[in-house]
């Protein structure tokens, strides 16, 4: 049946009407008996087999060219009607937190947890305390709370975890990494109380009195958790990264990113590469309002070593859609407590220093990153790319959530590429239509759609541990773009499923600078592989996420699943 699909990716040899054997001694696989995407070219195109060789694909195409090349010794796979794609290449994520997040109380909603109270916070948080019998001092530590799918629809307060704990630090992260809550002992131990002044580009809550925290922090006033949530020893270190790429692989991922690297992080990741603990392509992107040593510096945009490169540099100008502290031209719906009619964001960044960090990636010729969800972030990152001299340079626009339309025309004349966030309109989609944006705003989040027609080429991420590093509920809210109530969050900027597709695969390793190593099935590229159980292009839209992961394979070698 597979002879009748359309051919793409044919081998040197097959175009010019020969066959390579594989050299003698030279272990090769065979894959054949299903649908194979290659994931060349902007319409579908499939292959009868393919064949790998030290970790390369070396054939792909019709079946008989690709048994010649392969030689008669070659070892067969029946895929039995399985699809076989390209590895997923994840656009943005936090591997390393996805790690460390498994080892904290998941405070998460539904449909991703349980937690839907602060009650049922609290007795999540306790019931971690007891089952974890942690050490007499040592800090109860819980991520993926929401506010927004709380019962009571507000973030949990001091007050609130002081009755987990009057004598234990208690520290819990929103679900969009950008704001936290602390009970009273945490609060003491990073040193807030009521003289201490709200961080540039972040905020400490206030009681009524105006003047006692409340617990709430936000962006910059995270920078005192750090010392709290990351690995104490590089072991550990190790293991929180090497756990998180273990999630990964299960979803398909074949390269992986942690998305903003701090300066007291970077010694364990460049560990486990130095170990060889990464089982997965890694891409760090090193926070860029840190200073960094000349020793790291130098090491930005140079290949893998062990498994590992510091693909850019990252700059964060704003903060999240869902917690209302993205920076926008036009105020929010609903203003967080404490915030006038006329609260819209505010800047995480000094655009002064946003600027000449700017400038400094340019001399050194390093490709940037930028962490903007509202649209006021986005001019901001139009104006300094224009204004310092990027243009051309294919500057990375993280989440690019709230852009208004002329600026998608701005992004593709300055080579300004988005990488959506496209789950949120799954997760917070009636959250954001009813509270953090309106209707309009909302229907044009991560405008896809938008973005292909205007000639950029997008991609989309889940941006984990936000949410799970789910590619099929990725894929699944890209084309359907629903709500949990079931709504249709702006139908126009809905995409096919070869587009979404295309954004985790080939769209992905060409934002990196990997799409002639990656990305798509021809030869010579890398053998990272996904087999799924069945077509993403031959199922229902809405029945994407039934699509699970049979098996992954990175450069050759399977590292989850069987075949």
């Amino acid at each position: 049946m597979f002879g009748k699909l359309a051919l793409a990716g044919l081998t040197l040899a097959a175009s010019l009407g020969v066959a390579i054997a594989a050299p003698a001694g030279q272990a090769v696989t065979l894959y054949e008996g299903g649908p194979i995407l290659t994931m060349v070219g902007d319409s579908p195109r499939y292959a009868e087999a393919l064949a790998v060789r030290n970790g390369r694909i070396l054939a792909v195409g019709d079946r008989s060219t690709v048994e010649k090349a392969a030689g008669k010794n070659a070892r067969r796979i029946d895929l039995a009607g399985r699809t076989l794609l390209p590895g997923f290449i994840d656009s943005h994520g936090h591997v390393t937190s996805v790690g460390q997040a498994a080892g904290f109380a998941s405070l998460a909603p539904p449909p991703v947890g349980g937690v839907a109270s602060v009650a049922e916070l609290q007795a999540a948080l306790t019931r971690f305390m007891t089952d974890r019998s942690l050490p007499q001092g040592a800090p109860v530590v819980g991520v993926g709370y929401d506010d927004s799918q709380l019962a009571e629809h507000r973030h949990p307060t001091r007050q609130d975890l002081d009755q987990v704990s009057a004598v234990r630090p208690v520290l819990i992260m929103h679900v969009s990494g950008h704001l936290a809550s602390a009970n009273s002992v945490m609060l003491a131990l990073m040193g807030i109380g009521p003289e201490t002044p709200d961080p540039a580009g972040g905020h400490i809550r206030r009681m009524a009195d105006g003047k006692t925290p409340n617990g709430i922090l936000e962006e910059a006033a995270l920078a005192r958790v750090l010392a709290y949530v990351l690995p104490r020893d590089l072991d550990g270190a190790v293991a929180a990264t090497v756990a998180g790429q273990k999630i990964y692989m299960a979803n398909g991922i074949t390269t992986a990113q942690d998305g903003r690297v701090m300066p007291e992080a970077f010694p364990g990741l460049a560990e486990a590469a130095r170990r060889g603990a990464l089982p997965l392509d890694t891409v760090a992107l090193i926070s860029f309002d840190r200073d960094w040593p000349e020793a790291v510096r130098q090491q930005i945009g140079k290949p893998y070593s062990g498994r590992l490169r510091i693909g850019g540099v990252k700059l964060s100008l704003d903060g999240s859609p869902q917690g209302r502290t993205a920076w926008l031209h036009d105020p929010v719906p609903v203003p967080p407590d404490g915030k006038g009619a006329d609260y819209r964001g505010y800047p995480a960044m000094d655009p002064a220093l946003f600027r000449s960090r700017l400038a400094d990636a340019r001399a050194n010729n390093w490709q940037v990153f930028v962490h903007v969800n509202g649209d006021e972030a986005a001019q901001t990152l139009i104006d300094g790319v224009r204004d310092m001299g990027l243009s051309g340079r294919r500057t990375i626009a993280i989440h690019a959530q709230v852009v208004r339309p002329e600026q998608l025309g701005a992004f593709r004349d300055l080579d300004i590429q988005p990488s959506f966030f496209a789950s949120h309109t799954w997760f917070w989609g009636d959250w954001h239509r009813e509270v953090a944006l309106g209707p309009s705003r909302a229907d044009f989040i991560s405008p896809q759609a938008s973005a292909w027609q205007a000639g950029l080429r997008p991609t989309a991420h889940n941006d984990s541990p936000v949410v799970p590093p789910d590619i099929m509920r990725l894929l699944w809210s890209s084309v359907n773009r629903r709500t949990q109530s079931g709504d249709i969050l702006g139908p126009r900027e809905r995409i096919s499923v070869y587009r979404a597709l295309q954004q985790v695969t080939l769209n992905a390793a060409w934002q990196i600078n990997e799409d002639s190593d990656k990305g798509s099935l021809e030869p010579g590229k890398r053998a990272d592989l996904v087999i799924l159980d069945a077509n993403p292009l031959a199922v229902e839209p809405m029945a994407l996420t039934g699509i699970h992961v049979v098996a992954t394979i990175k450069d050759g070698e399977v590292i989850f699943g069987g075949l």
